[in-house]
């Protein structure tokens, strides 16, 4: 049987195929021209909106809130020191999905006193965290030049260290002897290479054991940055960060610096003076100075009021039955968590995570029945909201994205302060005067157990 091995085009007439090639030229040319020639598929289809972007949270810490004067305490914002509504709020900004779930979650103690170790393992043990936070006086301890007593922190050091926690300290004030002129140790050295002298002789002492460094604490009010002629200085400031931060890097690239927490307050009617500045242009300036280049972290206090932190400022929320009006009566971010964390980040052009070094609420209840003057939005509390209200702030700022370390103010000065519960961080404690656990440290240890999923 012949089999007939042509293909189809040997059996088409060669006219024929003169005919289909040039339709198939009149064709191709047809397809190209409607692909990048047609005016109205420009014109109507829109262009691919841009994909958001999340800030690279890397690394992790965790601590606590907001009150204090007394060694190894950090002040709260006064509420003296009433906001005023400023003229324009920021925009707000888009909050970034987590990217890095490694942010981790501690509280700042009074570990200095009574034994670290019992501290340190009950942060560990029943509380589940990461870090703690130390404050480190150095006007304090050193009598004078060459001089200081390391003792009380060696055993904070070495405790966290045996027990695997990681250690923030916050590094303040300056000896008299470094501030000829000035009767107090609430500022910088009249020379900013003592301090940066200081922080490198803290880390050099402590390598490898102590993770992370806050240069100053609340610097933009007078309570905590006394100089002669006094000027709060977002200059200043900045000029004893870099030079800071260039030491610790030397020495250590490994440390994380944070840039000193400021107070959040609305005191100074959007502006500055002598006396402070309200925290918002203050960190504006030091945008602008260019600190962003001298921190890996920015430091961020927050005191709760009595304002729940899913609100922001502006949201229009009300409690009828507060006797302290505050936030509900005279609007401004700084009453609000949330508005205070959303503005600064947006403020520093979401260009660093923000590490919260102090941040909670306050209640007398299991405290006491008299509140400090201007202490009085602490009464308005109780013992389960500030449970609710602490342990929901973590976990929003987890979902947040843009925390890379977030500490709880406080674990114990109540029990440790000889004023007991008149001294005006007591209140905040999530231990009472007897060392027993308050409903907050119940409520931080059961969100504790949900990120690190224990049943």
């Amino acid at each position: 049987m012949n089999q007939d091995h042509r293909s189809i085009w040997d059996r088409i007439p060669t006219p024929a195929l003169i005919v289909l090639w040039l339709l198939a030229i009149v064709f191709g040319a047809v397809m190209v021209f409607l692909a990048f020639f047609n005016p109205a598929a420009s014109q109507d289809t829109p262009a691919p909106a841009p994909t958001p972007t999340a800030v690279n949270v890397v690394g992790s810490v965790a601590t606590a809130p907001p009150p204090a004067s007394q060694p190894d305490q950090t002040a709260a914002p006064d509420a003296t020191l009433s906001p005023v509504l400023s003229e324009a709020e920021g925009p707000q900004p888009t909050i970034a999905p987590l990217r890095d779930p490694s942010m981790e979650f501690g509280i700042q103690s009074n570990a200095i006193t009574g034994d670290p170790g019992y501290a340190i393992d009950m942060l560990r043990e029943r509380l589940l965290l990461g870090w703690v936070k130390q404050q480190l006086r150095w006007g304090d301890f050193s009598p004078a030049p060459g001089q200081m007593d390391w003792s009380g922190f060696d055993r904070v050091v070495e405790a966290a260290s045996a027990r695997d926690i990681r250690v923030l300290l916050s590094i303040v004030t300056a000896p008299e002897w470094s501030r000829p002129g000035v009767a107090s140790v609430e500022g910088p050295p009249n020379d900013l290479d003592e301090y940066a002298r200081f922080v490198g002789e803290v880390v050099d002492r402590y390598k490898g054991k102590v993770q992370a460094v806050e240069i100053w604490n609340e610097q933009n009010i007078d309570a905590e940055w006394k100089t002669n002629p006094q000027a709060v200085s977002p200059e200043q400031y900045v000029d004893m960060l870099k030079r800071a931060y260039q030491t610790i890097k030397a020495k250590d690239p490994d440390v994380m610096v944070i840039s000193g927490a400021l107070s959040p307050t609305g005191f100074f009617a959007g502006g500055c003076d002598a006396r402070g500045c309200d925290d918002q242009p203050y960190l504006k300036r030091m945008v602008e100075l260019g600190f962003l280049d001298y921190a890996d972290c920015v430091g961020v206090h927050v005191n709760g009021y009595n304002l729940p932190p899913q609100y922001r400022h502006d949201a229009g929320y009300n409690d009828p039955t507060a006797s302290f009006r505050g936030p509900f009566d005279n609007v401004h971010p700084s009453w609000s968590f949330r508005s205070t964390l959303e503005d600064y980040y947006n403020i520093i052009g979401k260009r660093k995570p923000l590490c919260v070094t102090e941040f909670g609420w306050a209640s007398y209840e299991g405290i006491g029945t008299t509140a400090l003057p201007s202490y009085e939005y602490a009464l308005d509390n109780t013992a389960d909201e500030q449970a609710e209200w602490d342990a929901s702030a973590f976990r929003l700022m987890r979902e947040w994205g843009f925390v890379k370390l977030a500490i709880l103010f406080n674990l114990d000065f109540a029990q440790k302060s000889p004023q007991g519960a008149q001294d005006r961080t007591a209140p905040w404690s999530i231990t009472d005067l007897q060392g027993a656990e308050r409903p907050a440290l119940r409520a931080v240890r059961r969100f504790m157990k949900e990120v690190l999923g224990i049943p």
